[in-house]
């Protein structure tokens, strides 16, 4: 084999590599670029006016979902999200937010309970209740939304030990 032909090789072999490692690099969802990462609920509520057009990433747990003639609003509970875009539901809730979209979402993709991360514009608040009590909720528009599937643990039973065990 001579230099040249070892060289491609070379060459060849880390391209695929390198193709092959960002293929399974993780990418958060639904793209974060462009968004203020700084701006969340509470800075939307002290200064509407203020952070109006602001582009945010947040998600959560779908808590309600409203699909009209014009538009669809989401109400999410919010958390605080991981690198990846997920929501963290082990931190402590940080309140909530609507997102509403231009259209149709479907009330089965975005149903009561599925965790949702979404990227919008703000476009204000808007007041609204929770059961009886009022309440202000930071309101934007819907961008980009990614809903998440519920990771679920295998449901398998181990033992070890000496012995006779029969599991069903």
């Amino acid at each position: 084999m001579t230099q040249t032909m070892r060289t491609r090789a070379i060459r060849a072999s880390t391209t695929l590599l390198a193709l092959g490692l960002a293929g399974c690099a993780a990418h958060p969802r639904p793209e974060a670029a462009h968004i203020d990462r700084h701006m969340g609920l509470h800075a939307v509520l002290a200064h509407p006016r203020r952070t109006r057009g602001a582009r945010v990433r947040w998600g959560g747990v779908v808590v309600q979902d409203n699909v009209g003639p014009q538009h669809s609003t989401l109400t999410i509970l919010a958390y605080p999200l991981s690198a990846d875009g997920r929501p963290r539901l082990r931190a402590m809730p940080e309140g909530r937010f609507q997102a509403v979209a231009p259209g149709y979402l479907d009330p089965m993709l975005f149903a009561r309970g599925r965790l949702v991360t979404i990227v919008g514009t703000v476009i204000g608040t808007r007041p609204g209740l929770i059961g009886q009590a009022r309440y202000v909720y930071p309101w934007v528009q819907l961008l980009a939304s990614h809903v998440w599937h519920v990771y679920r643990p295998p449901r398998g039973h181990w033992n070890f030990g000496f012995g006779i065990g029969i599991g069903l």
